[in-house]
Parts: structure tokens; C-alpha cells; sequence
């Protein structure tokens, strides 16, 4: 009787013992299904930040795109703006002092005319010519350079042939009306006279 005693309490701590190891087993089923869950839920928090981090590099890229495109658009217009008020400026200019043009003539021919060195009157022309001259040279005005040159049909406006044997065919021998060029640019042609060889 003890050996059934015995036997059964035996079979009773095995009892136990088999339903604590599934009891331990369902546990850690139940442990290991809240850590996959807990990966899951970690794996998909984590995508949704990198989706959110990926989103902004995107409209950050995209705001600086937008930024270099209204720099280089600003600067375009900066340059386009000040070249345009250079010619502006300059065609201004030109138009000012070609209206000037017969004016300067009128002075030259007044200095030209024969009257006695010591008159007050042509010294004070004489003045005024050089000062007006100087204010048009600052501005970019120049005399053409146009006697004893040979011609140049880009500079000079021929409108007579003359024989001549002191120069060569084609060198200018009398200049009729100056010529002037403002900044570079043609303003008027020298009217001249040109050696032709017989």
C-alpha cells in the first residue's frame, strides 16, 4: 500500500510538473507572440518615421530648388536691368549730344572766321567751345581723326574726288564736316574729299 502511496503521489508531482511546463510553454508562446508583436509594432513605427524623414528631405529638396531657381531668375533680371540702363544712359546721351552737333559747327566756324586774334569776342567763343568739348569728351564723345588718313568707308563720307599728286589714291586730302564717334559707336561720319590719282 505505501508503494501505491507512493506511486500516486509520484504520478500526482508528475501531473503537476507536466502541466507547469505547459503552463511555462503557453507562457512563453504568449511572451514571444507580444515581443513579435512588439517587433512589429516597432518595425512599423520606425518605417513611418523613415517615410516622414524621407517626405521632408523631399520638400526640403524641393524648397531649395525653388530657392536656386528665384536666385538665378533675380540675378538675370539684375543684369538684364543694368544693361539695359547702360543703354538707356548711353542712348540718351547720344541723342543729346547729336543734337549738340550743328551747334559745335556754328562754334567752330565763328573761330574760324577772320577776325583779329586780340577780339574779346572770339576768346570768349574760343572758351566756350572748349569748355562744352570738354563736357562731351567726359560723356564719350571723340573726333574722328580723319585728314591725311586713308578712306574708310565705315568712318568717313566721300563726297568728292579730287587729283591731287602730294598723296597716294585714296588718302583723304580735305575734311569738310567732322566726323564723331560716342563710346565706340558711329555718331556721325567725316564728310571729306579724297585724292583720286589721274
Amino acid at each position: 500500500m505505501a508503494k501505491g502511496k507512493k506511486h500516486d503521489a509520484v504520478n500526482e508531482i508528475e501531473q503537476e510538473l507536466e502541466e507547469t511546463e505547459k503552463t511555462l510553454a503557453e507562457s512563453n508562446k504568449n511572451n514571444k507572440i507580444k515581443d513579435e508583436s512588439q517587433t512589429i509594432d516597432t518595425i512599423t513605427e520606425t518605417k513611418e518615421e523613415a517615410d516622414e524623414i524621407k517626405k521632408k528631405n523631399e520638400e526640403i529638396e524641393a524648397l531649395n530648388n525653388r530657392l536656386l531657381r528665384l536666385q538665378a531668375d533675380y540675378l538675370n533680371y539684375k543684369d538684364r536691368t543694368e544693361k539695359e540702363k547702360h543703354t538707356i544712359y548711353g542712348d540718351a546721351v547720344t541723342a543729346v549730344i547729336c543734337d549738340l552737333l550743328p551747334v559745335i559747327d556754328n562754334l567752330e566756324r565763328a573761330i574760324a572766321a577772320d577776325v583779329s586774334e586780340t577780339d574779346n569776342f572770339k576768346e570768349g567763343v574760343v572758351m566756350v567751345y572748349n569748355q562744352l568739348m570738354g563736357i562731351l569728351s567726359k560723356k564719350g564723345l571723340k573726333e574722328i581723326d580723319a585728314l591725311h588718313k586713308p578712306f574708310d568707308h565705315n568712318l568717313h563720307y566721300g563726297v568728292a574726288f579730287e587729283e591731287c599728286e602730294e598723296y597716294d589714291d585714296g588718302i583723304i586730302i580735305d575734311v569738310l564736316q567732322k566726323g564723331y564717334t560716342v563710346n565706340g559707336k558711329l555718331l556721325r561720319p567725316s564728310m571729306v574729299r579724297i585724292c583720286k590719282m589721274s
